[in-house]
């Protein structure tokens, strides 16, 4: 069962290349906030939609449209997400102020970082399950339900996972990428084809797999709350 929601949301993530595309120039306008916001509003529209599909379902990405809902889904993700992870950041944050180290009051601050993890990746899908409710993104109780119901070492493992298999491609991409440009670079013995290079690998990685992360992590997270729902 996990390995078909990877392999699904993989499959997903790849069917509308102009997806990713459109999600890359979002993220690379994310300073300006309101791009953010729309880059989160869309990938809820993903939740939204694996809530209301099964796993390996053909099903491709939803459409770019209907600017001011995604603008209120966006900025609902965020608070959402905000609210779990602010408490944790800042003790965190504190454990680390004024360049001391305060390791107990950091180990503290990982566990609760990694538990609100837990809580807000099926809260986004609850909120979208449930007409959209903000309410039901922190029905705390129906949450731990859901973990209940696929089973906590389950869920964990399969988070897990996503987190694993995320950072393995992104790094595998840069390191590939670095690679090839670096031989070039050593073979042409021109400087300049490292910077081109250095310029290709970061829009590669800003306008591609970044996207194709995001699309992934968001499919199986509407895939995963569908099991225990």
């Amino acid at each position: 069962m996990i390995l078909d929601i990877y392999k699904d949301s993989f499959e997903f993530a790849s069917r509308k290349f102009s997806i990713l595309l459109i999600l890359g120039v979002l993220s690379f306008f994310h300073i300006l906030i309101i791009p953010a916001v729309f880059f989160y509003g869309y990938n809820y529209r993903v939740v939204k939609l694996s809530t209301q599909s099964m796993i390996n379902e053909d099903v491709a990405p939803p459409n770019f449209d209907d600017f001011k809902q995604m603008f209120i889904d966006g900025l609902k993700f965020i608070i959402v997400v905000l609210c779990y992870l602010i408490v944790p950041i800042i003790i965190i944050a504190a454990a680390v102020y004024g360049g001391s180290l305060n390791m107990i009051l950091l180990v503290i601050g990982i566990i609760l970082l990694f538990i609100a993890r837990l809580f807000s990746y099926l809260a986004i899908p609850c909120m979208a399950a449930n007409d959209d409710s903000l309410k039901s993104a922190f029905a705390l109780s129906e949450i731990n339900k859901i973990m209940a119901s696929i089973g906590y070492v389950r869920y964990i493992v399969t988070y897990l996972g996503i987190v694993i298999i995320s950072a393995m491609i992104f790094v595998t991409v840069f390191l590939i990428l670095t690679f090839i440009f670096g031989i070039l670079g050593i073979t042409v013995g021109n400087l300049y084809i490292g910077l081109i290079g250095t310029i290709i690998m970061n829009l590669v990685l800003l306008f591609i797999v970044l996207p194709y992360l995001s699309l992934f992590q968001n499919r199986c997270a509407g895939l995963i709350y569908n099991i225990g729902s």
